[in-house]
């Protein structure tokens, strides 16, 4: 009986022969290589014998070498020792609940708030009225000294002017006393050469024609010199003609002054001048 494969189980023979016959190739391989044929076939010993004239020497016993002894293994690390394990945190206490206030008690604390504001505010009044009371003592007080002070002007004032009127009545007594002792026709002598000499550099032409009489201060020197500019006390009502005559008396001037000390002194200290600039 003939028996039918079917492809698959062909393949799967031709596989399984082929590697049967690696398999047997690989084994005689191995025992081809492995096997020392040498050892297989022992060689007889062969003896040999030398022959020697002398003794050799003996050589020194060769050092015997000392074992080397084997390192230690290095210390093993010592283990870490573990941290203490933290003592376990304390339970939050509960906060005391606020007992509740009652009513008529919290009333109690209202009417002393009350009482106390009132207090302070009334305080607070009494401080304010006694600053505004020392604020005024101190405006009288200040009011005090500017009338002292105003008082005390006005007596040095009335006394000044007391003393003044006392110094302008000496001066005037020694004045009349001083003119009492001039020779009148002196001083009109002197008087009249000034004015001639003034007239003497007036352009009449600048006057007008009325010939108005000029009322003129004028401060004399020692020298005949005047000091300082004549002062018009009454002019011409011309302010030309004015201007001529003002020109006219510092144009004449030094003038002639009296012997006399008495004369002359009256005329120094000051003279008032009548002039007509058309003579």
């Amino acid at each position: 009986m003939k028996v039918t494969y079917s492809p698959q189980d062909q393949a799967i023979r031709k596989r399984a022969a082929i590697l049967s016959v690696l398999m047997h190739v690989l084994l005689c391989l191995g025992m081809i290589f492995m096997v020392d044929w040498k050892a297989v076939h022992v060689t007889p010993s062969v003896m040999e014998a030398t022959l020697w004239d002398s003794l050799p020497s003996k050589q020194p016993a060769k050092p015997v070498e000392k074992p080397v002894e084997p390192t230690p293994p290095p210390p093993e690390p010592k283990p870490e020792p573990t941290p203490p394990p933290k003592p376990p945190e304390p339970e939050p206490k509960p906060q005391p609940k606020p007992e509740p206030v009652p009513q008529v008690k919290q009333a109690e604390q209202e009417a002393e708030i009350a009482l106390k504001k009132q207090e302070e505010e009334k305080k607070r009044l009494l401080d304010e009225e006694k600053k505004k009371e020392l604020e005024q003592k101190k405006q009288e007080e200040k009011l005090k000294k500017i009338q002292e002070a105003l008082r005390k002007q006005e007596e040095e004032e009335k006394l000044k002017k007391i003393q003044d009127a006392m110094r302008q009545q000496e001066l005037d007594a020694q004045q009349s006393a001083a003119a009492a002792a001039v020779d009148p026709s002196v001083l009109s002598y002197y008087m009249g050469l000034m004015s001639r000499k003034i007239r003497s550099n007036v352009n009449p032409g600048l006057c007008p024609v009325s010939n108005p009489e000029l009322l003129v201060d004028i401060q004399m020197m020692n020298s005949g010199d005047i000091s300082g500019m004549p002062k018009l006390v009454r002019g011409s009502g011309d302010a030309i003609c004015d201007d001529a005559v003002i020109r006219a008396i510092l144009a004449a001037k030094p003038f002639d002054l009296p012997d006399d000390p008495a004369a002359r002194k009256k005329m120094v200290d000051q003279i008032r001048l009548k002039l007509k600039p058309r003579g």
